[in-house]
């Protein structure tokens, strides 16, 4: 069921998240993704300043083909939202994902052909340097938050992938630490301890990305996410070879 939202009509929910909800919306011809903060955070301070860093982080940012693009920001009612690229594809994490199986089996997830998982993380690293040029770490690499955009199909048919970063939610200037944020199995050792955040912190998360694609296993997800935090930590990476 569609929905009124200030001049945007939403059209269906595409994604929730902790802090907000993702919708396709529509303005006259225009179709977007439009992220808006959850309602019951409308007076939370802290839930406020952290969207109020992705407005200004995704409105400021000179574009790139590799980190979604955001047309506006704004609030209605009191709940802030942007006005994003509405980008079209699968995220790596469903790309990725076995195939179904029999009931019980736990199967790896599908492995990429190397010079795929290498093209694939390089654009990603080029997104996320392009955040790093101007002085903030994204902080949320990870399979969920890379989209490879089907732009044609004449692109498609040759393998040629446009990856966009994403989802600039807990996204912060380089050098400054605060709260634990991130995806467990996917946040780097500084992040679990709360420590300040660097460039580094984008690239460790990179590069377990880069060897999950081509071990098609996961790396330091443990289930329960301090089991996770844990691992990333104490636990070396086992060779690829």
């Amino acid at each position: 069921m569609s929905e009124s939202f200030g001049s945007w009509q939403l059209e269906a929910l595409v994604a929730v998240g902790g802090l907000g909800e993702v919708w396709r919306a529509r303005r006259d011809a225009t179709v977007t993704a439009v992220k808006r903060l959850h309602t019951h955070l409308a007076r939370n301070d802290e839930a406020l300043r952290q969207f109020s860093v992705e407005q200004r982080l995704a409105t400021t940012l000179p574009r790139h083909p590799n980190v979604v693009h955001a047309f506006e920001a704004g609030d209605v009612a009191g709940r802030p939202y942007v006005a994003l690229e509405l980008v079209p594809g699968e995220d790596l994490r469903r790309l990725v994902a076995p195939p179904a199986t029999k009931q019980n089996a736990t199967p790896a997830q599908v492995i990429l052909p190397r010079g795929r998982a290498l093209a694939i993380v390089t654009a990603a690293c080029d997104g996320a340097a392009h955040l790093h040029e101007h002085g903030w770490v994204h902080g949320d690499v990870c399979p969920g938050n890379l989209v490879v955009a089907i732009e044609n199909d004449s692109d498609r048919r040759r393998g040629l992938d446009r990856i966009v970063l994403v989802d600039l939610g807990v996204a912060r200037a380089a050098g400054e630490a605060g709260a634990v944020r991130g995806t467990h199995a996917y946040m780097a050792p500084e992040q679990v301890r709360g420590e300040a955040w660097t460039p580094a912190t984008d690239v460790f998360a990179l590069g377990v990305v880069l060897w999950e694609l081509i071990a098609g296993a996961s790396l330091f997800h443990r289930g329960p996410p301090w089991l996770s935090m844990a691992a990333v930590v104490e636990v070396p990476a086992p060779p690829l070879a």
